[in-house]
Parts: structure tokens; sequence; C-alpha cells
């Protein structure tokens, strides 16, 4: 069984695993989701705009 102290789960070898409670990942995801949805809408209008150019031709 393991025993969890102060952010380590110590095993029944003994062996400490360290275990981070920080928020940053979680920051670090929603300004990669935002970057996401921003670089698509970057694209959709681009196509938009290259489908406007070619229906004047």
């Amino acid at each position: 069984m393991e025993a969890i102290k102060g952010g380590r789960i110590r095993s029944e070898g003994g062996s400490y695993l360290h275990v981070s409670f920080s928020s940053e990942p979680h920051q670090e995801l929603a300004m990669a989701d935002v970057a996401f949805v921003l670089t698509t809408i970057a694209v959709f209008a681009l196509v938009a705009l290259v489908a406007k150019g070619v229906t004047k031709l």
C-alpha cells in the first residue's frame, strides 16, 4: 500500500515519487487552447478571403 505525505507518494519499496500540485499546467493548457482557437479563426478568415477573391475571377 502507498502512503502520501507532503506531496510525495511512498511505495512499499520505500522509494519516494514526487507529485506536484501546481496549477501552472492548467494555465499552459488554457493558453494553448486560446492560441488554437485564434489560429483556427485566422485560418477560416483567410480561406473566406481567398474564396471571395476566387468568385470575383
